[in-house]
């Protein structure tokens, strides 16, 4: 059985959120890849990122019990949201990691890639968005 590789011009990123909706970012928030992926804060902490997969069983993990919203690239580019593809995640995430992956824990940055690899993770970027919650609104479908 082979595995159906990724491919962007075609195929849907994922989110694991609530039924209502998906969780709005901050565009002017603390902007480290290592904090947003390791969690840092806990839950309702701000962040500039959306996690998104291309595997559904990931979706699906963190949606616990909510639902799971879907989103094409172009879409959120045409939106102007920057995807943060999973293969530069995983590039950035070395050593003491790179550009807005790097972190004083090269230990933490390994932690991060592995979770960004185990699940798949995209992010979407809204840190230049000026209306999160609209754009949100309109790039993402319930699935």
């Amino acid at each position: 059985m082979s595995i159906k590789k990724w491919k962007q011009r075609k195929d849907p990123l994922l989110r694991g959120d609530s039924k209502t909706g998906v969780q709005v970012p901050t565009p002017n928030a603390d902007d480290s890849i290592v904090r947003h992926i390791l969690y840092l804060e806990g839950p309702g902490r701000e962040t500039p990122y959306l996690s998104a997969s291309d595997n559904t069983e990931a979706a699906e993990f963190f949606a616990k019990g909510g639902a799971i919203w879907s989103t094409f690239v172009k879409k959120a580019n045409n939106h102007g949201v920057r995807h943060i593809s999973n293969s530069e995640l995983l590039s950035n995430m070395k050593g003491n990691g790179k550009g807005k992956a790097k972190w004083d824990d090269a230990f933490e940055v390994m932690t991060a890639r592995r979770y960004a690899e185990q699940w798949s993770e995209h992010l979407l970027d809204f840190r230049d968005i000026s209306d999160p919650d609209n754009v949100v609104t309109s790039i993402f479908d319930k699935t």
